[in-house]
Formats: C-alpha cells, sequence, structure tokens
C-alpha cells in the first residue's frame, strides 16, 4: 500500500495532492483546538472560585479584579471579571453582564470542532472518486493494447487506483479520533465554565426576593371585649326575637283556618 501511495504522489496524481492539503488543513484546526482547550481555557476553576470567594467575602474587590486578570483573559476568569467590574459601576446590572459574558464564551469552546468530521468526510470521499478514476483510466486503457499485456496493465490500474482510498480512510481516522478527544475535552471544559457561573451568581448576583420586616400588633384585653361585646348581645337576642316572631305568627292562624283547610283537601 506505502508503495503504491508514494508511485501515485511520484506521479502526480491530484486527488491525492487535494486530500493532502484538506488533510494538512484538517491538522492545522485539530492542532489549534487542542491548544486552546488543554493550555488556554482549561484552568482549576475550583481553586480560581475559592481564591475568588475569599478576596470578595473580605470586600477586597480590587485584589480580586487583579486576581482575575493574573489568572486568565478569557473562561471563568474573565466572566468573573465582567461581573466585578459590573458590580462596581452599576450593581444592578450585575445579573445581565454576567449573562453577557457567559453567553459570550461558552461557544468559543466548541469553535471549529465541527469541522474536523467534515474536513475527513470531504478527505474519503475525494479518494473513493480518485479511486473509481482511476478504475475507469485502468478499463479504457486495456481495449487499445495487445492481449499479453492487458491483464498486467489492469492488475497494475486497479492497484494504483486503489491508493486514494487508502490514503483518505487514513486521513479520515485520525482526523475523527482527534475530533472526538478534542470534543470531549470540550464537554468537559464547558461543564466546568457553568459550575463557575454558578458559583459567581452565588457570590456577586444580589439576591432579588426581598425580606419584609414584620410588626407584631398588640391587641389589649380591653379593646377585645369591646369588639366581643356587641357581637354577644345581638347573637343572644336574635334567636329569642326569631322565636317571639314564630310564636305570633302560630297565633294568628286560627281553628276555622285549619278546618277551613280541611275541607279544601
Amino acid at each position: 500500500m506505502w508503495g503504491e501511495l508514494a508511485e501515485s504522489m511520484r506521479a502526480g496524481n491530484g486527488y491525492i495532492n487535494v486530500m493532502f492539503v484538506l488533510g494538512f488543513l484538517g491538522t492545522v484546526v485539530l492542532l489549534e483546538r487542542f491548544t486552546m482547550l488543554f493550555f488556554v481555557y482549561n484552568i482549576n476553576n475550583r481553586k480560581f472560585v475559592a481564591e475568588l470567594r475569599k478576596m470578595v467575602l473580605a470586600d477586597d474587590k480590587e485584589r480580586a479584579m487583579s486576581y482575575c486578570k493574573t489568572v486568565s483573559g478569557t473562561g471563568v476568569p474573565y466572566i468573573a471579571l465582567k461581573t466585578l467590574e459590573a458590580q462596581a459601576t452599576d450593581p444592578s446590572s450585575v445579573r445581565g453582564a454576567l449573562e453577557e459574558a457567559a453567553i459570550e464564551f461558552i461557544p468559543k469552546i466548541e469553535a471549529r470542532i465541527n469541522v474536523i468530521p467534515a474536513m475527513a468526510t470531504l478527505i474519503l470521499l475525494t479518494g473513493v472518486l480518485g479511486s473509481i478514476d482511476g478504475l475507469w483510466g485502468a478499463f479504457h486503457s486495456i481495449d487499445v493494447l495487445d492481449t499479453a499485456k492487458k491483464q498486467a496493465i489492469l492488475a497494475q490500474g486497479v492497484a494504483g487506483s486503489l491508493a486514494p482510498t487508502s490514503l483518505g480512510l487514513l486521513l479520515c481516522m485520525i482526523l475523527l479520533a482527534g475530533s472526538q478527544m478534542i470534543r470531549g475535552v470540550a464537554v468537559t471544559i464547558t461543564d466546568k465554565v457553568h459550575h463557575g457561573v454558578s458559583a459567581i451568581t452565588n457570590l456577586l448576583v444580589p439576591n432579588d426576593v426581598a425580606i419584609v420586616n414584620a410588626q407584631p400588633v398588640i391587641i389589649s384585653q380591653q379593646t377585645l371585649d369591646k369588639s366581643m361585646t356587641p357581637a354577644s348581645n345581638d347573637s343572644a337576642n336574635a334567636p329569642a326575637k326569631r322565636t317571639g316572631d314564630n310564636q305570633n305568627a302560630f297565633d294568628d292562624v286560627t281553628i276555622d283556618d285549619i278546618k277551613d283547610e280541611e275541607e279544601i283537601i
């Protein structure tokens, strides 16, 4: 396989040259993402938040800002720095500044990672296309040759046409493996950033719930007696009055009226 690849490269196969260019671009993107994720974004967020909490609780905001600038110019320190600056200028805009900084940074973690699988797929398809083109050329070339040379030329053409596909598979596997590794690191860093944002929110964002101081109401016994006395008298007199009304109504009904009702029935 390697001999056929070298021979195809010496012959100036255009498909192989295109695949090498695409593979170089994909490798550059892979190395750039590897450098950013492992050496720029990947900081010890737990330690940073612990040190920042000590400074904020000690009400040393200037030292906290300097500490954020010293640790990193991006990631959770950048989000914390923007939040501290907003708290120093306008405390009511702290939550908005925190959300804006987080939304600005988080997409940078997975930026250009999707380019790597796209490059790998394009390389593989270019290799397959090169193999198909090589097979067509091999089959067309044997039409004008003698019978004795057809078998050798056909075998050589088929072997050479498989070189682009083999190179495409090799480059595709390398790029896809690197892409999966980088994506796993990006997901881990994103989770750490979310945890850091939650810690900064609890530390720097003021509570939205206002606590109302309830004053106890003292009612004297004299006031209570005055409020209850009229109700008690009314409640005592009401049944007697209703009973008297019922008795008067019964007295109005005479025996003759009752007899009249019996005759009607």
